[in-house]
């Protein structure tokens, strides 16, 4: 507020001074409220502080809370037999689903494309004179007589699009200014090469290069695959062929990568440290005892921090009772609540007890029963222990078997099929067909995952997956393969689940092979998978390790929308908020309060300056009589 006036011009008093001093006084609420203000901000700024310390944790314990976790591998590799280094031969990479071995690889052949060339053609630019069909991987190009070798080609190369691409490249060769030739070579590797009908019967194509699979020979098995990238024949690794040398022996060594998995532990305990060094600074006093933390004897912190010290703190159940505890593997805690690690006996564990560690830390499932394993679990799956499984229905899939199909097709008829989703799809089937005709064109002419054959004679459709999920429609081939248009079905698995020893059940949802707990159980979220076909009941046991125990408590406390930081930093923004509103309203009555002031102080100079102009009026009339009378 800006108001202009001289204060005590007749009043002799310095009023200005006054309602300043007078709204000084007014002022302290909304100083207090402005000083909470800021307590209030750095407490939020605080617990910024703790959430990215808590996220950090979270990160550190998630990446130690699955089996898929502990699957660190590196791999190493030596040749013998050559004088060629192995990265001229050999490249490879493993993956999470890799396991321990060693491995003799010899690479015989690489796998070549096919490459074929026409005859010679005397330009590229001008009409060639020919015309007709060329159908390239079952893409045809119309090729019209006004067509250069540019054009061709251009062509040609335009069948590599869409859903169906050719997958071949064409160039072309200039070997001299009248001698020039047509190049086509496939996009991928393999013995099987392209398929090519020269529709103009000019271009005098000739194979130039004949396309050729991989053979590579591991530990004495000979193996043939038609690309020279294999991930199929050793599990979890990825065999990149560079070069062949039959008189070389690569051997590959896959070893669990300790040091990895030690250096992700370590993560977890310097994040632990790191948080509960804050804290812990937070609930310090000065030594005077003037100055404290920000969050001193802030009880969410201490919830915090009670929470996540119970974790560390915690058995594993389910283990042996001398493998149960962080500590036994050389996790110790002191009475700071600081982790620390024991070099030595961890590394021997890692050596030697490998299995015992990983329980210690990761949400596993198991069973005796080798048809019902552990998919996964979720933030809400909150039980722990041993379990009864009872299956009350198996899972089967959808199929079809037809009946009194006399051996060929004796006209042409489309078969119609249709998923569970909805998708359609028609496949022509022609008069004269075999049964193992139809079936290779059922198989080649569905992309809805319903598998035909032939079944003594007779059509099988059946779908691949299990339950619901692999429902179809069959439609037009009742007449002569004897499958009724009808829609056939899966069933999903059945079952429920309970405590060993309990009485009460909790319910499950079936889809597929798979059984997922529902929700506001103690099994919300737990996913298992039965595959057996046979009904019963199994045991069942699930463990929660420490790393996935902390990695739920942090998500409860980290979650940006409901989590307990999340409702904390709200709160501490909604009493900023509100003091705002509080100081607005006040600073308006204070600018109201000063002005009123400043109005009856300047009323006041004015009849002050009236009566003043009055006094010196009568005083002189009273002189003027006085002077009279003398």
């Amino acid at each position: 507020m800006s108001t202009f006036s001289i204060s005590g011009l007749a009043s002799g008093l310095d009023w200005n001074s006054m309602i300043t001093q007078l709204v000084a006084v007014e002022r302290k609420p909304i100083t207090l409220l402005e000083e909470r203000q800021t307590t209030l901000s750095e407490e939020k700024s605080a617990w910024n502080e703790v959430n990215t310390m808590l996220a950090s944790l979270k990160t550190a314990a998630g990446s130690l809370s699955s089996l898929e976790d502990f699957d660190v591998f590196t791999p190493s590799a030596t040749v013998i037999g050559t004088g060629t280094d192995v990265e001229d031969l050999l490249g490879y990479a493993v993956g999470s689903n890799a396991s321990e071995g060693s491995y003799s690889i010899t690479i015989n052949h690489l796998a070549t494309a096919q490459k074929l060339v026409s005859g010679s053609l005397s330009s590229s630019s001008e009409a060639l004179g020919i015309s007709g069909d060329i159908t390239i991987n079952d893409r045809e190009v119309s090729i019209a007589a006004t067509d250069s070798l540019s054009d061709i080609q251009t062509k040609i190369n335009a069948l590599n699009s869409g859903d169906n691409p050719a997958d071949v490249t064409a160039s072309i060769i200039a070997i001299s200014d009248s001698e020039y030739h047509l190049t086509l070579t496939s996009k991928n590797t393999g013995a099987d090469g392209m398929s090519i009908t020269d529709g103009t019967g000019a271009l005098g194509l000739t194979e130039l290069v004949a396309g050729q699979d991989a053979e590579i020979i591991v530990d004495g098995f000979t193996i043939t695959r038609s690309t020279n990238t294999i991930t199929d024949v050793i599990s979890g690794v990825t065999l990149d062929l560079v070069g062949e040398d039959t008189g070389a022996t690569i051997t590959l060594n896959v070893n669990r990568d300790n040091d990895g998995i030690k250096e992700k532990i370590q993560e977890f305990v310097d994040s632990y440290n790191e948080l509960m060094s804050y804290i812990d600074k937070q609930n310090t006093a000065s030594g005077d005892g003037e100055t404290t933390g920000t969050l001193f004897a802030d009880s969410s912190l201490r919830s915090v921090k009670t929470t996540l010290r119970d974790v560390i703190l915690s058995e594993v159940s389910g283990l042996n009772s001398t493998l149960d505890h962080l500590s036994f593997i050389g996790i110790n805690i002191d009475r700071y609540g600081q982790l620390s690690i024991d070099d030595d006996e961890l590394d021997g564990f890692l050596q030697t007890n490998f299995e015992d560690v990983v329980n210690l830390f990761v949400a596993q499932g198991s069973s005796t029963s080798s048809d019902l394993t552990y998919i996964y679990s979720t933030d809400s799956t909150t039980m722990e222990g041993d379990y009864e499984v009872e299956i009350t229905q198996t899972a089967t899939k959808a199929g079809t078997v037809g009946s009194g199909f006399s051996g060929t097709l004796g006209s042409d008829t489309t078969l119609i099929l249709t998923g569970s989703g909805g998708t359609e799809e028609n496949i022509s089937l022609t008069a004269g067909m075999d049964m193992d005709a139809i079936v290779a064109a059922i198989n080649a002419g569905n992309t809805l995952g319903i598998t035909a054959q032939n079944d003594s004679g007779q059509l099988s459709l059946s779908s691949g997956s299990y339950g619901s999920s692999g429902n179809f429609t069959v439609a037009g081939i009742s007449a002569e393969l004897g499958i009724a248009d009808s829609t056939y079905t899966g069933i999903d698995v059945a079952g429920r689940i309970r405590e060993q020893g309990a009485s009460e059940w909790m319910t499950m949802t079936g889809k597929g092979q798979t059984l997922t707990g529902d929700d506001d159980q103690g099994v919300d979220g737990l996913v298992i998978k039965y595959t057996g076909t046979t009904t019963g009941t199994l045991d069942f046991t699930f463990t929660k390790g420490i790393g996935e125990k902390l990695d739920q408590a942090l998500y409860t406390m980290t979650d940006s929308i409901d989590g307990y930081v999340a409702n904390k930093q709200d709160s501490l923004q909604n009493q900023i908020d509100n003091i705002d509103e509080k100081i607005d309203a006040m600073e308006v009555r204070l600018t109201m309060y000063q002005k009123t002031l400043i109005a009856k102080f300047s009323t006041m100079e004015s009849m002050l300056s009236t009566l003043q102009s009055q006094q010196s009026w009568l005083t002189s009339q009273i002189d003027t009589l006085s002077s009279g009378w003398e």
